[in-house]
């Protein structure tokens, strides 16, 4: 009896003792809780040059300037959020978490900005109160 309870558990436990371990991150690498943060931001620049330069928007000079205030509030270069960028883009079930973050911050973000700008919209159109 003990055998077979051995035959039957023996694969599973060389399937766990085979599976991949979890590389290490690189050191120039930013962790994912990091890069989604950035990538908020980076898509909060985006969204604001849709909307205000339309297609003209890739010929517009500001976007490399709002990119670096992005890279510099995070405190990172250029080249290290490129090189992140294009670690977790060749690993898309990691670059699929970081965007259904992304996608999840961004709309509860949407949510306190409409809560906020209904507020200010209808107490602008309270009646002011006589003075008497």
């Amino acid at each position: 009896m003990r055998f077979r309870i051995l035959l039957i558990l023996f694969p599973a436990f060389l399937a766990m003792a085979c599976g991949e371990t979890p590389q290490p991150l690189p050191d120039d690498i930013l962790t994912k809780e990091v890069f989604t943060q950035v990538m908020i931001d980076v898509q909060l620049i985006e969204g604001m040059k849709i909307h205000r330069l339309g297609p003209k928007r890739d010929k517009s000079p500001d976007m490399e300037l709002l990119y670096g205030v992005v890279l510099e509030k995070h405190e990172i270069d250029k080249e290290r959020f490129l090189k992140t960028y294009n670690y977790y883009k060749s690993r898309p079930e990691e670059m699929e978490v970081i965007y259904e973050q992304v996608l999840d911050s961004l709309s509860k973000l949407d949510v306190e900005v409409k809560k906020d700008y209904g507020k200010s919209r209808s107490d602008n159109l309270r009646k002011p109160e006589r003075e008497e």
